[in-house]
Order: C-alpha cells, then structure tokens, then sequence
C-alpha cells in the first residue's frame, strides 16, 4: 500500500511539472553574472532589449536575452549560455570553438556562422548558406543536415 502511494505521490508531481512552465520579463541586472559577463564581453555594441526568465519546473530555470539586433541567447540557470542565434547575422567567432571555426572556414567558405547551441555531447551550427552542422563535444564534425 505505501508502495501505490508513493507512486501516485510521484506521478502527481511529474503531472504538476507540465503545466508549471512559466515565463517572466526580468530585469537585466537580474540575470546570472555569468551570464552578465558573456552578453558584456561578447556584445559590447548591442543593447539588450529584453530579458526573459522561464521557468520550466521547480527544479529548472532558463534565461533568455534578446538583443537589440535581434540576436536571441539562451543561458542555463547558472549563467551559461547554451545557444545564440543571430537570425542570419554572424555571431561572434569568439564563442565558437577553435575546430568549429577552422572547419567551417576550410569547408566553406565566404559563409559565416550565424547560429551556435550546445549540449552535454555536441554543437549543432547553422552557417549563412542554410546548411545545419553537428560536431562532437571536442569541435570534430560529425554530420551536416541542410
């Protein structure tokens, strides 16, 4: 009997979890300091136009910044970043890692990297010419999509 309760205790709590995503417009001095600290040392030109905090459950939050230029970064609960999409505008290569750019500069040239997002295991980038790149977590290219 503790064991059906204890079951439908968790069940409940996954159930609740779905319909907890909520988003909140925040005040930029409100996110991470990580995260200030990236939007400042990577995009010192633009402003931020606005700042979005989600949460997704108790347990998870994300931020989401929008820049002036229409530049979208998504950052983890603790500030870091895990994409920036420049909407078809370059993204600064010094977020990029080193193999990630070679490659793409070597493989196509005249395209720049206009969108960048990474998970545990990999980096999946978009470059101007439409074509979607995924690259293991040490920057080697593993497969393209277009």
């Amino acid at each position: 009997m503790n064991k059906m309760k204890t079951i439908a205790i968790i069940a409940l709590m996954a159930l609740s979890t779905f319909g907890f995503a909520q988003k909140k417009v925040i005040n930029n001095n409100q996110l991470p300091a990580n995260a200030q600290t990236f939007i400042k040392n990577n995009f010192a030109i633009n402003q931020i136009s606005s700042t979005i905090e989600e949460q997704e459950s108790l347990f998870s939050k994300e931020y989401k910044v929008i820049l002036n230029n229409g530049t979208e970064i998504e950052f983890d609960k603790s500030g870091n970043w895990e994409e920036v999409d420049g909407h078809k505008t370059a993204i600064p290569l010094k977020i990029v890692p080193r193999t990630i750019q070679n490659y793409v500069a070597k493989s196509f040239p005249n395209t720049q990297i206009v969108k960048i997002k990474k998970s545990l295991r990999k980096y999946e980038v978009e470059i101007s010419n439409g074509l979607e790149l995924e690259f293991n977590k040490k920057g080697q290219f593993t497969k393209i999509d277009d």
